[in-house]
């Protein structure tokens, strides 16, 4: 079998959705199955559409993003936005998919068209390092880490960091996943209930199978 190039897997990993990415995290032993709670999307608009962020982290330091990166800026316990519009413009130029912030933002309105407080950056906020792991805020036990090359994974559901190192297995996982969930689902329509479904399930895949996702539901 051909081993997908980066540009296909994550073309791959569009097909799927947030919680997906999770369900397989999981089973890899990945801590929180990746997911980085209380960031939501913003734009283009606030937890609705079918917009999609993937690519490789690249923390902070707008000059430097590479193109087709998702700049991941970590912020947190500030009273000021850490991002705005000129930065948006910028890192836009460099050609970079997107950005995730661990902290506030403003100049809602203007990043939509091309989240928050008043306050500028500039008076507040100094850049300290680039391109190195950072730490995302709240009392997380293990942290909840996000380092370079990791791929972000953004839709309306939430934000997840898959370790660069499992992509490849975490693509092969929701394949096979949401091929198990969509025959359930067929199962559900047909009027069967979710307890003789599981219950099948599990008779079908054996005892190894028991904690799947699909065998518990998504």
């Amino acid at each position: 079998m051909r081993r997908l190039n980066l540009d296909e897997e994550f073309n791959a990993l569009k097909e799927f959705a947030s919680d997906d990415i999770t369900d397989g995290l999981i089973k890899l032993n990945v801590p929180y199955g990746g997911f980085l709670p209380d960031i939501v999307m913003y734009g283009p608009e606030k937890q609705a559409g079918n917009t999609k962020l993937v690519g490789p982290a690249y923390t902070i330091k707008a000059d430097a993003v590479p193109p087709g990166s998702v700049v991941f800026v970590s912020a947190p316990n500030t009273v000021s936005a850490a991002w705005g519009r000129l930065m948006t413009a910028r890192i836009k130029a460099k050609g970079a998919n997107g950005i995730v912030v661990d902290g506030r933002i403003r100049d809602l309105a203007e990043i939509r068209e091309e989240g928050t407080s008043s306050l500028s950056a500039k008076d507040y906020i100094r850049p300290t390092a680039s391109n190195h792991p950072v730490t995302l805020n709240g009392n997380y036990d293990p942290p909840i880490v996000i380092r370079p090359g990791d791929i972000i994974f953004g839709d309306l559901d939430g934000v997840v960091c898959i370790p660069r190192r499992l992509l490849d297995k975490v693509v092969e996982m929701c394949k096979a996943n949401t091929k198990i969930d969509g025959g359930l689902k067929e199962q559900v329509k047909k009027g069967i209930s979710l307890v003789e479904i599981f219950a099948m399930h599990r008779i079908t895949c054996g005892k190894e199978d028991d904690d799947h996702p699909a065998s518990w539901g998504s």
